[in-house]
């Protein structure tokens, strides 16, 4: 993880922070709608789901991708045996994540969102099933089903496989269900995919992230539940 022009970010919290905001304004800003206490611990999930997306999108040669998220899986199982690397997104997950009851074994199982998408040419349904698996440990730490935030994260990705034009084979984008008042910050970045997805088959342009427009969408989903 590289935050150029950044030197003077000297904690985890700072590095990761930056990165979040800097790659995804959209996720950034829904972690700002959530309990100050489990804001760092959600923005270090979102950095690794960015991180591991990142390991597939600079990827040329497949087998040095596969390397680099095999490394990501040993590190975050090793979390669990104390063994903390000198990484800012590892150090934010070993000291947010896990003391929350979220362990390094069960984030290990977001590599098999990415891997899959190495060298294809659709959306496997293991990508989708991974945003299910994000959102579902996010319930965790804000307090709300994670049955339900799972649905909520197969909705989000399908909407932006929409975007992409990648989702024909894996069902309709936009079904986003509803949710109580913990899980809000989730439904906002599904309703921002599901609206993403209408613009999409509308043959209109992907709106920049973190406009206003997105972030009055994002209020409402937060404010109204809808």
């Amino acid at each position: 993880m590289r935050v150029p022009g950044r030197s003077r970010l000297t904690t985890n919290f700072d590095i990761v922070t930056a990165d979040v905001r800097d790659r995804d304004r959209d996720r950034y800003l829904s972690v700002l709608y959530a309990p100050e206490a489990v804001r760092p611990a959600l923005l270090a999930l979102h950095g690794l789901d960015l991180e591991l997306g990142q390991v597939v999108a600079g990827t040329t040669d497949a087998m040095i991708g596969e390397i680099r998220l095999a490394w990501w899986r040993e590190a975050l199982e090793g979390l669990d045996a104390g063994r903390v690397p000198a990484q800012p997104l590892l150090g934010l997950i070993a000291a947010e994540v896990l003391p929350r009851g979220i362990a390094g074994c069960e984030l290990a199982g977001l590599e098999d969102r990415w891997i899959g998408l190495i060298g294809a040419d659709d959306v496997p349904a293991a990508h989708v099933a991974g945003g299910g698996l994000l959102f579902a440990l996010m319930a965790r730490l804000l307090g709300g089903d994670a049955g339900v935030a799972g649905r909520l994260g197969e909705a989000w990705v399908l909407g932006e496989a929409w975007v992409l034009g990648e989702a024909g084979v894996l069902g309709e984008a936009g079904v986003v269900p509803k949710v109580a008042a913990p899980l809000r910050p989730l439904l906002g970045l599904a309703r921002l995919s599901a609206r993403d997805a209408e613009r999409a088959r509308a043959g209109l342009p992907r709106e920049v992230p973190g406009s206003l427009a997105r972030q009055w969408r994002l209020l409402r989903a937060i404010a109204l539940g809808r």
